[in-house]
């Protein structure tokens, strides 16, 4: 069958289950132990019935249903990636039921020393993206599960997914933090949640840095981001999170965009800029050059969404430390360099555009920065940036 038929007969099966719902998923049960070849398919019609209400299911059906995603999720052998996919995602739309009774099941498998297959971690990250404040009851009794097998994790794939679950959970945590108020359980310490994840993110930094596989590192990075931006709110840990902004730093130099590198850093300046967490002054000229280093590089050529977030990050730096910022990008136009100047002069742009309290204050000095171009008879690829600052910011 094509994909429409497929599409069709989903529809029509989903339509059946609206009154006759256990009737339903006892077929498609059936059918996903005894056709081993069209799981994917079967999977995909009973993720599309399980979207529906499912509150009326007896429980025993649905310890049923999680059971033998379960079980196929971990088959080593017979199940393909495609299956496994399959299963966790008819997992995650389960749980939006049941969530209890699907997170007692991946929590089955985390028990050291045997360590969880790959799709019972990708489960539990793809969980926290769907109901990241359902998850916060749980992070406890994972992280520290998580924790007990980080030293016996030696496979590159399995490391990539242990980071999946920690960007993930970083994440609804930080979520949480945000939207406390809405949740229906009482509110955790901040410092508490804060502590559960620096164990993990100590191993992680002191054993997996120094990984080559390209896949693991960006995984690596992708998770470094909601981790240290988590625990950054923790006073005593900030000195040990700042000493990693070099190691991102660095990682520029390797890759052929940069966006998750870029990305993670913005979680970081996030932080730092909210809650005025000054960045050490070594550091912060650090991120300053790479920051402005890439938006000005000619060997290679930038996507539009790390652009984008690169010019988001210099404006972060401006909340935490507006007069640094804008001396350096002083420092910036003075270099005879167009590439150099048209990107400073822009990065002026952005910041006026934002129109920040902590840069308000500051426009004698954005003014001067500006004017230092005006005497230089080469800059007219810069008049259109420097006319829109200066009629934003007039000179008194």
């Amino acid at each position: 069958m094509d994909d429409q038929d497929k599409d069709r007969i989903a529809l029509r099966i989903a339509s059946i289950a609206k009154t006759k719902l256990a009737s339903v998923v006892r077929v498609l049960l059936e059918k996903l132990q005894q056709d081993k070849q069209n799981r994917v398919a079967i999977y995909y019609i009973l993720e599309g019935v399980l979207q529906q209400d499912t509150g009326g299911l007896e429980m025993r059906l649905v310890k049923k249903i999680i059971s033998l995603a379960s079980e196929q999720m971990r088959e080593t052998q017979e199940a393909t990636n495609e299956v496994k996919v399959a299963a966790s995602n008819m997992l995650v739309t389960l749980a939006s039921c049941y969530f209890d009774d699907v997170m007692y099941e991946l929590h089955c498998h985390l028990k050291p020393p045997k360590l969880p297959e790959e799709f019972i971690l990708v489960t539990l990250g793809n969980l926290s993206s769907a109901y990241a404040l359902d998850c916060i009851p749980f992070v406890e009794m994972t992280l520290n599960a998580m924790f007990s097998m980080l030293e016996l994790v030696n496979d590159s794939r399995l490391r990539q997914a242990f980071c999946g679950v920690l960007e993930q959970w970083s994440r609804a945590v930080r979520l949480f933090l945000a939207n406390w108020e809405k949740c229906p359980f009482p509110r955790v310490g901040e410092l508490r949640l804060c502590n559960h994840f620096l164990p993990v993110y100590s191993h992680v930094t002191s054993n997996w840095l120094t990984c080559e596989e390209p896949e693991l590192k960006q995984a690596i990075i992708k998770a470094l981001g909601p981790m240290m931006s988590l625990l950054l709110h923790k006073e005593e840990y900030q000195d040990q999170i700042f000493e990693q902004i070099s190691w991102l730093l660095e990682q520029y130099k390797e890759s052929t965009d940069g966006f998750h590198i870029t990305k993670s850093l913005s979680q970081l300046l996030e932080v730092s800029g909210e809650y005025k967490i000054p960045l050490p002054g070594g550091k912060f000229q650090a991120i300053c050059s790479a920051l402005h280093n890439q938006l000005c590089s000619q060997a290679k050529l930038l996507s539009m969404e790390n652009h984008t977030k690169l010019v988001y990050c210099i404006v972060q730096l401006a909340r935490s430390s507006p007069d640094d910022l804008i001396a350096f990008l002083h420092s910036q136009l003075k270099i005879e360099n167009e590439v150099v100047r048209v990107a400073s002069l822009n990065l002026l742009r952005a910041i006026v555009d934002a129109d920040l309290p902590e840069t308000r204050l500051k426009k004698f000095l954005i003014v001067k920065a500006v004017k230092s171009t005006f005497s230089d008879q080469n800059a007219t690829a810069e008049g259109i940036t420097i006319t829109h600052v200066c009629h934003l910011y007039p000179c008194r």
